[in-house]
């Protein structure tokens, strides 16, 4: 005889793809009429950036562009200058399952670049960079959560998870004509534009996801003179973005993310036909997940009061989002240019970051390195660049503990100010750390339960009671199993309220 199991369902987030896709970049690159011939490389590096992101059945396929620039010093080695090339890429990624629902999160990640002029006039660029994405759909676990029969006892436990709702992701596009602060001269080319999006506000109506924030914008620029040195501007850009949230409300444990997958910026003429225009689209990526609070009851052991029973199962596990952590937090740390002495900060930037976390003692604890690249002038008045990677820790109280735990982190790394502190840069890097905390949980999964009618229980009935003296630690689960009772008819007699008989000499058994 095989007993029916009723199953609850928990919905969970489901991997189907988490890994990279290493893009080669090989080019020359001749320099314009327009530009001098090089006296010596400061910089050289690679900008990918993804533009679309597209699923098909098991597909998923990733476009987008890269800008390899160049910032070198002129003959007379005091002006800075910058040069670039540009291609494009597409990567297939071939995803486990069909998944036109899944939230997909995609990043670059260069992976190292080689740059030497062949010439005075032509460099040679060998290097690669890593299309990275993660696509995550919603997944079904079956727990058991009771067995259909009279006969049967069970034992269950009862704990809370977060059922994943599902998902919302939207790219969109943010146009803005900026314009020069007064005094700053015109510009004749971007030498690099940084965009960091943040979130400010979100709120769910009508199964409408609204989020509202702001995006910090810098510009470094070379402006339109002779010998003129690169020239910082930066502008803050509100953006709002409504999102699709079938199947969320209010009620739910929400995790927005915004960021800025692209800038493109065209230099206009005012008026007066000078250059103090910044024709800009930012190209933004909204994504939520949303979560609903549920008690899931699951049944870990049984037995029949009649029969003999086979109970198929084994150990399975998954992890059970428990909450969002977020802090916003300025790491300070001062840099030294060595062998120079700097006169003059042009500008301080960030191009790769890392980080982890951890939960201990009722404390999260982020830990990581990025890099801040420098461009100043010394002394003598000549450009110079030079980078370094800069550790922090950060630590917060926070309200869940205990074991089991698992931190999933980010970092996104906003505004940077500087100073120069005697022989170095003293830098304040804002920097907004999130992670998502899980939880490890384990159940025994209840495949099938069948019952030998051939081999009834062995119950004695001789007597409606039977004394049993337990052993130290002994449980009342396995002492009514052994007697083929029910262990609530065992708590009712002795007056129990826990699942061990505490410092009892004595139990009455009913049968």
């Amino acid at each position: 005889m095989d007993y029916t199991l009723e199953k609850n369902t928990v919905s969970v987030g489901s991997v189907i793809y988490d890994g990279c896709q290493e893009q080669p970049v090989d080019m020359d690159i001749n320099l314009p009429d327009y530009c001098p011939d090089i006296q010596r490389i400061l910089k050289c590096q690679i900008y990918p950036r993804i533009t679309s992101r597209n699923v098909s059945g098991e597909n998923l396929t990733l476009d987008g562009a890269y800008t390899v620039k160049v910032l070198y010093l002129d003959p007379e080695a005091k002006c800075v200058r910058c040069t670039e090339s540009s291609d494009t890429f597409s990567a297939d990624i071939v995803l486990k399952q069909p998944a036109e629902n899944a939230c997909v999160t995609a990043f670059t990640r260069v992976e190292y670049i080689n740059c030497r002029a062949t010439s005075p006039r032509k460099l040679n660029i060998h290097g690669a960079f890593s299309v990275c994405a993660k696509a995550v759909c919603q997944g079904q676990n079956e727990i058991v959560g009771n067995i259909c029969g009279d006969d049967i006892e069970q034992k269950k436990n009862a704990f809370t998870v977060n059922n994943l709702v599902g998902f919302s992701h939207e790219q969109f596009s943010v146009d803005e004509i900026l314009e020069l602060a007064a005094g700053k001269p015109p510009a004749d080319s971007i030498v690099r534009a940084d965009a960091f999006a943040s979130l400010q506000d979100y709120s769910i109506a009508a199964n409408k996801l609204m989020v509202k924030g702001e995006i910090l914008l810098k510009f470094l620029y070379m402006p339109d003179e002779e010998n003129g040195m690169p020239q910082q501007m930066e502008y803050t850009v509100p953006f709002s973005q409504m999102l699709g949230c079938d199947g969320a409300d209010e009620t739910c444990l929400t995790d927005v993310r915004v960021s800025v997958a692209a800038v493109e910026t065209e230099i206009k003429n005012d008026y007066s036909g000078e250059k103090t225009f910044f024709d800009t689209q930012m190209k933004l990526y909204a994504s939520a997940s949303f979560y609903k609070t549920a008690e899931v009851m699951s049944v870990s052991d049984a037995y029949s009061k009649k029969f003999d029973i086979s109970v198929n199962a084994k150990q399975k596990t998954f992890e059970s989002l428990v909450r969002f952590a977020g802090e916003d937090y300025v790491h300070k740390t001062t840099l030294s240019a060595e062998d120079n002495k700097i006169a003059k900060v042009i500008d301080v930037w960030n191009e790769t970051s890392s980080t982890s976390a951890e939960i201990a003692g009722g404390r999260i604890t982020f830990k990581g390195k990025y890099s801040l690249c420098v461009l100043a002038v010394n002394e003598a008045n000549t450009p110079f660049y030079f980078e370094r990677i800069a550790e922090y820790e950060y630590s917060k109280e926070i309200e869940d503990s205990g074991e089991n735990l698992k931190c999933l982190a980010f970092i996104n790394i906003g505004s940077i100010n500087y100073r120069i502190e005697g022989s170095g840069v003293e830098v304040k890097t804002q920097m907004r750390l999130t992670a998502e905390v899980y939880r490890h949980c384990g159940y025994r999964e209840i495949t099938s339960v069948t019952a030998d009618e051939t081999k009834p229980a062995a119950v004695d009935k001789s007597a409606g009671l039977i004394i049993y003296f337990p052993d130290t630690g002994e449980n009342l689960w396995d002492i009514a199993r052994t007697y083929r009772t029910s262990m609530e008819a065992i708590k009712r007699e002795n007056d129990i309220d826990g699942d061990t008989p505490q410092d009892r000499g004595m139990l009455l058994i009913p049968v």
